[in-house]
């Protein structure tokens, strides 16, 4: 006789610690309420195997992730996993998969999310990509079950991937978990991010490096990666008219089909975060957001064993703006084509409800920060902090964007293309730009630990402030002559 939903707990706990070392079953049976002797013995009747061995198998499979989207070496993988030495690990990996596991780095199999059991997903290792013809939309779950988690979706926060920018980090986290092997600059790079720069011409704005703003339509930064990898974009905004319920019926929806999904808010501020499941049928989210260890913003946050937080009040915090999901591959990718025409679309100079964006907003930034009014010693202290996250911010944005945008072009002149020293101009050109991002950065923060006190003192100094105005000229140049290459390369295709 089977016991699917104790199965179903035993799963869950062995996900959520698979990457634990040493399997402990003694909090296995603590965890579950039975014997190790029971547990074994319900296991193997529904799961038609030993639980010692599915624990091994489940580490080779979601080691195969990292053989692919990291750079750690296989030895750093095998211990990562439980294995207790390479030879170890070699020998598992070989009886799971056919081949060891440098043969499977070096090869095309894809490792990506698979239901393991009805509720329940992981990683596993395929042989395609699933398409949305390949979905069985049959729903076969539990009926008394009311929740699915997806578990070994990587997690994200700052400085993940050498990134700042939350939803192109959130994107490539996604990405990987769906069995998509790209690079953080891309996702940066295909939803225009890369490219933008907004500048409020009315007030010191800290919304101004906020993604959103990249085009004229709000949404279209969110949708442009999605079309970029030729996948499925589902998108739900929330307004006054919005129910909570139409929230959870989206994540309930996708998570249920084995779709991380993407959300603006859950905890803090509207910064993108993944939800990788739900409980309690949808009451409570589980995920990574960036804020999730913040105890300004944190409040009520649990975190799970999995590391994912577990959140109840979600839909209280009204920063909670949005969710979305990449689904399944359903169509043609963006051709380069139309990646240019996207960044020449973000870099363009133009006025936008007030908003200067493009090439407009350097000279925008450039008389806040000439405007001696603005700044002294003796101005209020937080006012001058406010001007001084504007101004990281600003940086930071650009810096993450060129840098981005020059790793990109410089890929694309190194695949032999009839429009390689074009490429290669592009490249320098946004690697020169971001560089004097960080020439002014030093300016502000030269040795990198700087208080705060003295990066305010840094801004109302005149002599820094002439310097800063400087760089911004030769930054914007380079971003123009960018432009203007990426216009005439757009008129060629």
């Amino acid at each position: 006789m089977g016991y699917p939903i104790y199965t179903k707990s035993i799963l869950c706990y062995i996900e959520a610690n698979i990457m634990n070392g040493k399997f402990d079953y003694a909090m296995l049976g603590k965890s579950i309420g039975f014997s190790q002797a029971y547990i074994r013995e319900i296991f193997r009747n529904d799961m038609g195997c030993p639980i010692a061995e599915y624990i091994r198998a489940r580490r080779v499979k979601c080691s195969a992730m990292d053989l692919l989207n990291s750079d750690k070496t296989i030895i750093e993988i095998a211990y990562k996993y439980g294995f207790n030495n390479p030879e170890t690990y070699t020998r598992a990996f070989y009886k799971i998969t056919g081949m060891t596991p440098s043969k499977f780095r070096m090869g095309n199999l894809f490792a990506r999310k698979e239901m393991i059991f009805p509720g329940v997903y992981s990683i596993g290792i395929l042989d395609k990509k699933e398409s949305r013809s390949d979905i069985n939309m049959t729903k076969n779950f539990l009926e008394e079950s009311d929740s699915t988690i997806l578990y070994g979706v990587p997690r994200v926060f700052f400085g993940a991937y050498g990134g700042a920018t939350p939803y192109p980090i959130c994107l490539k986290a996604c990405s990987e978990y769906l069995g998509d092997n790209l690079e953080y600059y891309f996702t940066m790079v295909s939803c225009g991010a890369a490219f933008r720069f907004v500048w409020n011409t009315k007030a010191w704005d800290l919304s101004n490096v906020d993604i959103y703003h990249t085009f004229e339509e709000s949404n279209e930064v969110y949708a442009n990666a999605a079309k970029a990898l030729g996948r499925e974009f589902l998108f739900l905004g929330r307004d006054e008219n919005t129910a909570k319920e139409e929230f959870i019926s989206f994540i309930k929806e996708h998570i249920d089909e084995g779709y991380p999904c993407i959300a603006l808010g859950i905890i803090g501020p509207p910064e993108a975060c993944i939800i990788t499941g739900y409980r309690e049928n949808g009451k409570e989210l589980l995920g990574w957001n960036f804020f999730q260890e913040d105890s300004g913003f944190a409040s009520g946050i649990t975190i799970d064993e999995s590391g994912y937080f577990v959140c109840s009040n979600w839909w209280e915090n009204t920063d909670t703006q949005a969710v979305m999901c990449l689904g399944a591959i359903e169509k043609d990718k963006y051709t380069t084509a139309d990646i240019i025409a996207n960044a020449v679309k973000a870099l363009s100079g133009r006025m936008d409800c007030g908003y200067a964006k493009g090439i407009k907003a350097y000279d925008a930034w450039k008389k806040a920060i000439s405007d001696e009014n603005n700044f002294s010693v003796n101005s209020n202290y937080m006012l001058l902090f406010e001007k001084m996250l504007c101004q990281n911010d600003a940086m930071s944005c650009i810096a993450d964007g060129r840098n981005c945008a020059s790793l990109y072009f410089k890929e694309l002149a190194g695949a032999d293309s009839p429009c390689r020293n074009s490429y290669l101009e592009i490249s320098e050109l946004f690697r020169k730009c971001s560089s004097t991002i960080v020439e002014m950065q030093n300016l502000y923060n030269g040795n990198g630990n700087a208080s705060m006190d003295d990066m305010l003192k840094n801004l109302a100094d005149k002599e820094i402030r002439d310097k800063t105005c400087v760089l911004i000229e030769t930054a914007k140049k380079a971003d123009t002559e960018a432009l203007g290459i990426m216009e005439k390369l757009i008129h060629s295709f």
